[in-house]
């Protein structure tokens, strides 16, 4: 028996049809996909640094803003300091110790003293409005708190935002 025509296209048209909503969902769920899978932070090495925050604020207090994070060898923080002018040369044994490994830089801007921060080095004349909290990578450990007037501009922060 033959199928009228009229019913034919009918049919090839709801097949039609459905192939293009199939192909369209599965567009849309691909590209949906890569918008929500799963990523635990910057997509950088920075972005473990990020389970050391709670040392670092532990060191500067609630009141000092966060201004970033880095992960970098602690000579390179050394580096910065020294560059800024009138910087000491003189380097505190613990991050002696410690200059050929990455660490935690994390960095806040406020108001510092060297009273109030564990462990500080403060390679410049105060006023302080930059700290950062030097966090060792390995253990999420404090290794010190350098103090300066102004963030190192020659390290850049990676932050939330």
């Amino acid at each position: 028996m033959e199928v009228p025509r009229a019913l034919g296209r009918g049919r090839r048209r709801t097949l039609a049809t459905g192939v293009a909503l199939v192909l369209a969902l599965a567009l849309s769920a691909s590209g949906l996909a890569g918008c929500t899978s799963a990523r635990n932070g910057l997509g950088t090495h920075d972005s473990s640094c990020f389970r050391a925050l709670p040392a670092a604020r532990a060191a500067v207090g609630t009141a000092a803003i966060f201004a970033g994070v880095r992960s970098l060898p602690a000579s390179a923080l050394v580096k910065a300091v020294e560059a800024m002018p009138h910087a000491s040369q003189a380097v505190p044994p613990a991050l002696t110790a410690v200059l050929p490994e990455g660490m935690c830089l994390v960095a806040f801007k406020g108001n510092f003293a060297v009273d109030r921060v564990p462990s500080p080095w403060a390679p410049l004349p105060g006023p302080y409005r930059g700290a950062v909290v030097v966090v060792r990578f390995s253990n999420v450990k404090l290794v010190t708190t350098v103090l300066v007037p102004r963030l190192p501009r020659s390290i850049y922060f990676s932050d939330l935002h």
